[in-house]
């Protein structure tokens, strides 16, 4: 009962696997663009069967199927909303936790499946920020390419919102550790 209270009070400050007088510093999703992209598809799609209606109610045999049409529209509605809290689960959930101590990687990648991957920050050599295409450098969205000296060479954050605040967060957590 004492993990159920715990999972439920649990707040960004905390997570599990925290080492010892570790503190969250920020945790961070990719760029909202990436939600609005699925969410504005789903919306314009979920139009497409009234359209389609607006053109087959004319026909004369359209009384006979109109049933089996509007089943077939509420079994495409249910399709298109698990897609979407599909789409909603995975951006939640895949996120980028810095630490005082740590820099973690949470990528979901279906219902089940999830990577961590995460590294101290005193094995951090280089961090490069990769800004590609219009809309990246007019939203301000990158890729964040970490090189460490770790069994995992290269980190990729993709397509974080201001990923030149986030290159120098971590540079500054790195330099008040070395001293």
């Amino acid at each position: 009962m004492h993990h159920i209270i715990k999972a439920l009070t649990s707040s960004v400050s905390s997570f599990r696997g925290m080492i010892p007088g570790e503190k969250t510093v920020l945790v961070t999703r990719k760029h909202w663009f990436f939600l609005f992209l699925p969410s504005w598809a789903f919306l314009i799609s979920l139009f497409l069967p009234f359209l389609l209606y607006f053109y087959i109610s004319r026909f004369t045999w359209y009384p006979f199927v109109s049933s089996l049409f509007w089943f077939l529209v509420s079994v495409y509605v249910l399709v298109m909303w698990i897609a979407f809290s599909y789409n909603l689960m995975v951006y939640l959930l895949t996120c980028t936790i810095i630490t005082n101590k740590r820099l973690i990687r949470v990528e979901t990648k279906g219902f089940f499946r999830y990577e961590r991957d995460e590294t101290d920050l005193d094995r951090i050599q280089d961090i490069a920020v990769k800004i590609s295409g219009i809309f990246a450098a007019f939203l301000n969205f990158g890729n964040l390419e970490v090189q460490t000296a770790g069994t995992v060479v290269r980190f990729i954050f993709p397509q974080l919102p201001n990923p030149q605040k986030i290159r120098e967060l971590i540079m500054s957590l790195q330099e008040k550790r070395r001293r």
